[in-house]
């Protein structure tokens, strides 16, 4: 928050507000097997968020496990291909999607992958001063070596290319695929450098699909809705109104959980309710200026509450012990 404060552009300082209030407003939901969980109602959706970075790797995570479901495992594999560290992110990231845009149309590209999703992520090199921007793809379709695979990589960078790796799809790929855009940590501190990657990704996509994974949905990547019940991938949702943040929680798996209040608590709170007194909330609006006499209408409302507070609280009294 306090480096965003210190950018010199007005767009990335307004960030910060932004970033202040997120997660602050929950909402509670419920789906058709009771199970209970709870979802962000003001996200900001700012890139380096912590939050919003970590809710969008969970439902587009969850999004493309679905979408492997019941694919063969043999034919899925997990690929990294980068470039040479450059000193303009935006550059960097230009020549990088033009790069992988040869690499896909190449024969050799078409020949080996049926379909495949790339998603871009960006390192900051502190010492260095300079950016590395790489793609991480999980592709679909037939062997491919290492050995072609960094030659072709090689061809289509205009050998600027400098690794290209490749293995087997496992249980971890998913989450190693769609994680955060970059480290964080690496721009603490840094106002400058946190300025110039936010204006280069601005309205930029980071996840795209090809080919037989053109049917996994992508369209809200920065703010992605949880639409499904993460217990049970039940569709069928009720919302239960807002709850305070003290009722929230995060569990081993990432997901926000409703906590149940103590009993102690709704006791304290049903006896707050029953000493309400509307008369003196009236007070305030026909209280009069100092110096004037009490009205009329201000000692009317006024009695009128305390009547009305002594009515509830003699027929309460009245009312046999449950």
């Amino acid at each position: 928050m306090e480096t965003l404060k210190q950018a010199k552009n007005h767009r990335v300082r307004r960030k910060a507000a932004a970033c202040s209030d997120c997660h602050r407003s929950f909402r509670h939901w419920r789906c058709r097997n009771s199970h209970d969980w709870a979802e962000a109602e003001n996200s900001c959706s700012v890139r380096v968020c912590p939050h919003c970075s970590h809710r969008r790797a969970k439902v587009l995570g969850s999004r493309m496990e679905r979408f492997l479901l019941g694919r063969e495992k043999t034919s899925l594999r997990y690929a990294v291909l980068a470039e040479r560290n450059s000193e303009n992110v935006a550059e960097g990231m230009n020549l990088l999607w033009e790069s992988w845009t040869r690499l896909r149309r190449s024969v050799r590209w078409k020949n080996k992958v049926k379909g495949c999703i790339v998603a871009l992520e960006v390192t900051y090199n502190r010492e260095e001063d300079t950016w590395h921007p790489h793609l991480n793809v999980l592709m679909e379709g037939e062997y491919f070596p290492f050995e072609e695979l960094r030659q072709a990589w090689s061809e289509a960078s205009e050998h600027r290319g400098q690794t290209a790796f490749i293995r087997a799809a496992d249980a971890g790929t998913v989450s190693e695929l769609i994680k955060y855009v970059t480290k964080v940590s690496d721009l603490i501190g840094n106002p400058h450098a946190l300025e110039t990657l936010l204006l280069a990704v601005h309205k930029k996509r980071f996840v795209r699909t090809y080919g037989s994974f053109y049917g996994l949905s992508v369209a809200d990547e920065e703010a992605p809705v949880q639409s499904h019940c993460p217990d049970c991938d039940s569709t069928e949702l009720v919302a239960l109104g807002r709850i305070k943040p003290q009722q929230v929680s995060m569990d081993f798996d990432g997901i926000l959980r409703v906590q149940s209040r103590a009993p102690d608590e709704v006791a304290r709170d049903f006896e707050e309710s029953a000493s309400f007194r509307p008369g003196l909330f009236l007070r305030h609006k026909y209280a009069p200026r100092p110096g004037q006499e009490r009205t009329p209408a201000w000692a009317d409302a006024f009695d009128d509450g305390v009547r009305a507070f002594s009515r509830a609280k003699y027929t309460a009294s009245r009312q046999p012990a449950a």
